[in-house]
This record gives C-alpha cells, sequence and structure tokens, in this order.
C-alpha cells in the first residue's frame, strides 16, 4: 500500500460494500476487511491475470469469504449490493467509460470514489455536467502528485471554472502540499510558455492559466477568471 493507495482507502466511510474496479492486486480490497473498515468486497478486473493475483493475494490473507474476485468489464458483472465504488489507476477516457456505462451502480453508492492519472480537469468537469456532487477531495504526493475525487449521485448545480480546475475542497483547505502542486504546475507552464511562439492558438488559454495559477498562489484577496468571469474569494 503506497500513500495513493492508502490515501484512497482512508475515504472509504465505515461500514460500505466496495466494489473496486480495476483492482489489480486487490490491496484496498484486502485492507478494507482487514481494518474492519468494510464487511464485504468486490475485486474486479477486465484482465485474467490480475484477476489470478488478486485472487492469490485474498487467498494468502485468508480473506476469501469476504473478498469476491469477479472478472468484469466495469461494473458489467458487478452486484448491486454495493455502496462504495472505487475507480482508480486509469486515464479518465477508460474511468468516462466505466462510469457512463455503470450508472446503475452508481446512483446504489453512497460514494464513488475516483484518482485518475491524468486529465483531473475533464473529471470533474464530467461530475459538473451531470450535476453530481462532490463530497471530498484529497491530493497526495507519491512520485508525483495524484488528486483523488469522492462524489456521489445527489444533485448538484454546475460547478465554476475555478473549482472544475483546482477541485472546491482543495481550494478552500489551501493545504501545503496544494501550494505545492500550484509552484511546480506554474513553472511547468512558464516553461511551456518560454518556447511556445506567440502565434502558437494554444499560447492564448496558456497565458490564461499562468494568470490564474499565479493569482491563486499569491493567494490574492479576490480572483475572477476570464472564462465564465466567475469570482472565489
Amino acid at each position: 500500500m503506497n500513500k495513493r493507495l492508502e490515501t484512497i482507502k482512508s475515504l472509504v466511510e465505515q461500514g460500505s460494500v466496495v466494489a473496486d474496479i480495476g483492482t489489480d492486486h486487490a490491496f484496498i480490497p484486502i485492507a478494507c476487511i482487514k481494518e474492519g473498515i468494510s464487511p464485504k468486497c468486490y475485486a474486479c478486473d477486465v484482465i485474467d491475470g490480475p484477476c489470478k493475483i488478486a485472487k492469490a493475494n485474498i487467498e494468502e490473507e485468508g480473506l476469501s469469504s469476504q473478498i469476491e474476485v469477479i472478472k468484469s468489464n466495469g461494473f458489467e458483472n458487478v452486484p448491486l449490493d454495493i455502496d462504495c465504488a472505487i475507480i482508480a489507476g486509469m486515464g479518465f477516457g477508460t474511468c468516462r467509460e466505466i462510469l457512463e456505462d455503470g450508472m446503475e451502480h452508481l446512483y446504489k453508492c453512497k460514494q464513488i470514489i475516483v484518482q485518475v492519472n491524468k486529465d483531473i480537469i475533464d473529471l470533474r468537469r464530467w461530475i459538473s455536467e451531470h450535476h453530481f456532487t462532490i463530497m471530498d477531495e484529497r491530493l497526495v504526493y507519491d512520485d508525483r502528485f495524484y488528486q483523488v475525487v469522492v462524489f456521489n449521485t445527489n444533485y448538484h448545480s454546475n460547478y465554476s471554472d475555478l473549482h472544475i480546475t483546482f477541485g472546491p475542497f482543495l481550494m478552500k483547505e489551501r493545504s501545503e502540499l496544494f501550494v505545492e502542486y500550484l509552484k511546480e504546475s506554474l513553472n511547468t507552464y512558464m516553461m511551456i510558455e518560454s518556447v511556445l511562439p506567440k502565434t502558437d492558438a494554444r499560447y492564448p488559454e496558456l497565458s490564461q492559466k499562468i494568470q490564474i495559477f499565479s493569482a491563486l498562489l499569491n493567494n490574492e484577496g479576490s480572483l475572477k477568471s476570464s472564462v465564465g468571469g466567475e469570482e472565489t474569494k
């Protein structure tokens, strides 16, 4: 269990029946059972290899009666008695397909815990467009920055562009790690800007990102995005 997986596991509510989609080694279901967080888990993967590894790890821990390994494309073969779904360690494109194909399961869940390896903004935008509610967020550094988003299907109005970009909970908490994330991102964007011709079609958007990241990093009293014109304080 690395920091990323520990962070995901820590967000699971006590007593939840968990489906870990794309379980790989089944580390999270095993930890949830051993630590008394969950009474029952499903370790799910679409590929035979990870399913065999997961089953071997579960048997080694003596937890076969509480963790069921299921070969499943997303939620396809997952029972509907779950109340927490975990989708972690994949790109947003694959994650979106799993979410959209598994709506019946999502509406059964109290929590959907998602960590995508890239395109976190697209994930929040997807949540916003579906009028779902972000319940919590975590930022973790484990060789690189990862963001974990927890949401449910309760109705929420559209999130602002700023909240979609940076995360409503992460912005509000403004942890030291979040500040480091802003610094690293800003440095990356500035490095790209220094070599990108101003005539490049991507330049205006990049310049705008630099302004927004700089303003957040400087902790300005108010910040107004030129996209949508929303303001946060």
